[in-house]
């Protein structure tokens, strides 16, 4: 709807007194002949505009007359003052992106309804200001249909009031929005119709269930011109009793090695109020081939029933709970079965080689030197980056190749081997090389990889 009336707003506009004096003046010429003229104002064409979108006012046609060949343009101030706005307009100088500065000639502002916006611009320099121009600005709603946003659906208590949410809902040109609630559908059980909504005129209706089952309210929005297609919410309702949740567990490709006998894991499932459940498993898909059907778990009750699948490919199967008064909706599981023949070889990483320096206490006698032996030395040993493609489980083993040395923990992961005492020679550093293999397996195949320890034994005084 277009505003024809509007308000005036005062012309706020400070011009120093020699401003306004030189306003006032003709233009003058110094003794050097240069000629001084006040510069003009031009505020642009008028403007036609939807609602709400943005006006980019048009000074850059001001500046100075072709006759005079003063320079400074650059150094001019813009100054836009709003001598008119719509009656119901809270439009004023403060919704201009930029004022009362050179950067002003390309000043912007958004319309807040629709009517006509009459501008005036003031052009100065430090000596003088033009006389003021005007521009009108006419803002008009558009044609095109507002949107109506019903909210996210919901869940709620039979008997307790819900509230809808429409306040999203929009028009494209900003215009003011009517509403207009219904309720669409609701459960057999519900002897509510389309108009038992309360407040359905405005933004925010409410809704009371009277029985359990799923209500659909649907809204369309008016912009005074066009009504918006329907949009729709959904509110689950119990009677203090919520569905349960079946979680049927995570679907995965079994590794080789885990075997024929799976079981099936369906502890997530849980019921809101806490009730205990009742688990009722089915069989949804199986490979081609396979002789699997609900005879093969070992029950159809149980959170967590094995079976024995009997051909490599994908098992499907679903879960509902039951909380003694609901069921759940279902979930499903798919466990993808693969046959040792496809299994892959485990990686061994026995960890970098490492080295240490030792020294001995030497002594000497008649040119003679004796030396002590170096102290043992510890190495820590570290198989974490060993890996099986698979994702099976592996097994550690290591074993000393010198014979020498002994390891703390033969068949972890982890672990510490300690090498004897070496020789050592007065003033020479002598290496003594250690080799500790790993060995890792998983149920078919293993493989290994060799660390070596080395100590630099020197005999000093």
């Amino acid at each position: 709807m277009s505003h024809t009336m509007f308000r005036l707003t005062p012309l706020a506009l400070l011009i120093s007194p020699l401003a306004l004096q030189s306003c006032g003046d003709k233009d003058a010429e110094d003794t050097s002949g240069t000629v001084y003229c006040s510069p003009e104002a031009n505020a642009g064409a008028d403007q036609s505009v939807a609602l709400a979108s943005v006006v980019t006012l048009d000074a850059t046609a001001s500046g100075y007359p072709e006759s005079c060949n003063q320079e400074g343009e650059d150094a001019l101030v813009y100054t836009w003052s709003f001598d008119a706005v719509p009656v119901d307009s809270y439009i004023d100088v403060s919704a201009l992106s930029d004022n009362g500065s050179n950067a002003a000639s390309g000043a912007t502002f958004t319309p807040d309804i629709s009517g006509t916006y009459v501008l005036s611009l003031l052009v100065c320099d430090e000596t003088s200001c033009s006389p003021p121009d005007i521009v009108v600005v006419t803002a008009s709603a558009g044609d095109a249909a507002p949107v109506a946003d019903a909210g996210a659906d919901g869940t709620a208590e039979v008997d307790t009031r819900v509230e809808l949410d429409g306040s999203a809902s929009y028009d494209p040109e900003g215009a003011e929005l009517e509403f207009s609630w219904a309720l669409s559908s609701a459960p057999s059980c519900s002897d509510l119709g389309p108009d038992d909504l309360f407040n359905p005129t405005s933004s925010k209706p409410t809704l009371i269930c009277d029985c359990d089952g799923v209500f659909v309210a649907s809204l369309v929005v008016s912009d005074g011109s066009a009504w918006s297609s329907p949009d729709y919410v959904s509110v689950t309702c119990s009677s203090g009793n919520q569905l349960p949740i079946a979680d049927a567990g995570d679907s995965e490709s079994l590794a080789p090695c885990d075997g024929s006998t799976i079981q099936l894991n369906g502890f997530g499932s849980y019921d809101p109020e806490g009730e205990e459940l009742e688990y009722q498993w089915t069989v949804v898909s199986v490979p081609s081939g396979s002789t699997v059907d609900e005879s093969a778990l070992t029950s159809l009750s149980d959170a967590s029933p094995y079976f024995t699948w009997d051909v490599p490919g994908e098992y499907t199967f679903q879960l509902q709970v039951y909380d003694g008064t609901l069921w759940s909706a279902p979930d499903v599981v798919t466990l993808v079965a693969q046959d040792l023949t496809a299994n892959l070889k485990p990686v061994a990483n026995a960890g970098e080689d490492q080295s240490t320096s030792a020294t001995a206490s030497c002594t000497t006698s008649a040119y003679v030197w004796t030396c002590d032996d170096c102290e043992g030395q510890e190495f820590d040993l570290d198989a974490s980056g060993s890996y099986d493609p698979d994702g099976d489980s592996l097994s550690y083993t290591w074993t000393d190749l010198s014979g020498v040395s002994t390891i703390s923990s033969r068949n972890s992961a982890s672990s510490m081997v300690s090498v004897p005492p070496t020789a050592a020679t007065y003033n020479v550093s002598t290496s003594h090389s250690f080799n500790v293999q790993l060995d890792v397996a998983d149920c078919a195949t293993s493989s290994t990889d060799v660390v070596t320890v080395t100590v630099s034994c020197k005999g000093e005084k």
